[in-house]
């Protein structure tokens, strides 16, 4: 028999763990189960035998039920005590034959659920309740034994019992578990027709085998769970734990009744279409991702979401653009345009000046046609202002004057060549003077010099506004005034870049 109880249990332990389970949560419906096991009375000569159990029990909220137990226990295995009087059995044969000990119990109490939102439960439960025994011969008649005074009385008892248990079950589908559970009931000797009777007074001690004190059972349990908890959304999860209970019909719920949505995407798991969504892409109401340009690149992920149909994008949908010139690949008709190159709306450089340098790399913009030009497109052949130009020669003003002599116009001639060579610098014209004379003539000549020059230059074609003059006295000194060599070279002009 132990061989047979263990197959059982290890059978039901396999097909327990490979079903597929459901989460458990039995507010407000029924629940019937039925028992199978073993038992025993604790008591020798009592055997250990099978025992058929039943139970209703209805859910309060999902930790707790209430339920109505029964159970019905017979054993074998002793024989009546031939001169009937205590103890009264034994475990002799004789020719009475074997009795039997059956054992109805009915109890009620609450249960406790550890788990309910799990498909897997575990339960404690206490009861109290009618405990009823008989001892019956192999006829199937109450055995009859005489009291202290000889008087024959059946040998049967009512007391009241109490009931502590536990047990597991796993749901295999919503409506139906498996399990099993371990009780134990406590006979006590209230309502006992021994106790109190003078003449049956001895019969309630404990060394009486007629009065077994406790019944402990273990058994396979099977429930049936009939009606439904309200539950308004239809999401398969109780009303009164439903943390979201206005969730749409068809999405998947976790065990408080949220929908899941395992891509992120605000769609829940169960509607959407496209369940392994980039986290970052937009979606429509399917919970696809949206890609209004058609590059290839979802919606939210696109960080240039309006490219022209046709283009090629990178990774975050942007336009290729491989030269750098802020002209797509896909529009750009010059495709390796330089990148120092300033282009037009096609990707093609341009060149203002027609000198074969592309504008951008063009350090000396604007040259006139004709010239000439270096790699940077700079003109050759003329004098270029870097910095500052001394203009050799236009210096040794005679004392107090500023008037251009033939020999500095001849000079100058060559530096308006140079700046109409190169319009885009722009120049500050500065005069200077030597110590002779006071402060403020000094100033003045020096101004008169810058702007005698400034004038010969905007004579041969040089542009206004690209000529600034301007006196600086003899604050700026360059030679020695202590000498007449010095003082005349310090009479000057110097032109001076400002660009």
């Amino acid at each position: 028999m132990r061989k047979g109880i263990f197959l059982f249990a290890t059978l039901l332990l396999i097909v327990a763990m490979s079903l597929p389970a459901v989460a458990y949560d039995q507010t407000g419906r029924l629940g019937l189960s039925y028992r199978f096991g073993v038992h025993s009375v604790l008591k020798s000569p009592w055997d250990l035998r099978f025992m058929h159990g039943a139970e209703a029990k209805f859910g309060i909220n999902p930790h707790w039920m209430v339920g109505v137990n029964g159970v019905y226990a017979a054993t074998e295995g002793a024989y009546l005590n031939q001169t009937k009087t205590l103890p009264f059995f034994d475990t002799s044969n004789d020719s009475t034959g074997t009795l039997s000990l059956r054992n109805y119990i009915i109890t009620a109490g609450p249960i406790y659920n550890f788990t309910p939102d799990k498909d897997y439960n575990v339960w404690v439960t206490a009861g109290a309740g009618i405990g009823y025994y008989v001892i019956r011969d192999a006829d199937g008649k109450t055995v009859r034994i005489p009291d202290l005074n000889g008087e024959m009385f059946p040998l049967n008892d009512t007391r009241f019992t109490i009931m502590l248990g536990a047990g597991f079950e796993y749901f295999l589908v919503d409506n139906f578990s498996l399990g099993a559970g371990l009780r134990y009931y406590i006979a006590t000797t209230i309502l006992s027709q021994y106790k109190g009777a003078p003449n049956k007074e001895p019969l309630k001690k404990s060394d009486a085998l007629d009065l077994p004190t406790g019944l402990i059972e273990f058994g396979a349990v099977a429930t049936v769970y009939l009606g439904k908890c309200k539950d308004s959304d239809h999401d398969g999860v109780c009303d009164d734990v439903d943390q979201c209970p206005d969730t749409p019909k068809g999405c998947e719920v976790d065990e408080n009744g949220c929908p899941i949505d395992t891509d992120g995407d605000g769609v829940c798991d169960g509607l959407d279409q496209c369940p392994d969504t980039p986290r970052c892409a937009k979606v429509d109401m399917n919970g696809c991702p949206v890609d209004t340009d058609g590059d290839g690149v979802w919606d939210g992920c696109d960080k240039c979401p309006n490219t022209p149909s046709g283009c090629e994008v990178d990774a975050n949908g942007c336009p290729l653009d491989s030269d750098n010139d802020g002209v797509w690949d896909c529009r750009d008709k010059c495709p390796d345009t330089p990148s120092c190159c300033n282009v037009d709306a096609d990707g093609c450089p341009t060149d203002s000046d027609n000198d074969g340098v592309c504008d951008g790399c063009d350090e000396c913009p604007g040259t006139p046609a004709g010239y000439k030009v270096d790699e940077r497109g700079c003109p050759t052949g003329v004098p270029e202002i870097q910095e500052t130009l001394s203009l050799q020669g236009v210096e040794g003003f005679v004392v107090n004057t500023w008037t251009l002599t033939d020999a500095f116009k001849k000079i100058l001639d060559k530096v308006a060549d140079g700046l109409k060579a190169f319009p885009h610098v722009k120049v500050e014209v500065q005069g200077h003077t030597d110590i002779s004379g006071t402060k403020e003539w000094n100033q003045t000549l020096s101004e008169r010099r810058a702007n005698s020059v400034r004038d010969y230059l905007i004579s041969k074609g040089v542009a206004a506004d690209r000529l600034t003059a301007k006196g600086y006295g003899s604050s700026k000194p360059k030679y020695d005034n202590s000498t007449p060599i010095g003082r005349s070279k310090n009479r000057r002009v110097e032109l001076v870049r400002v660009n």
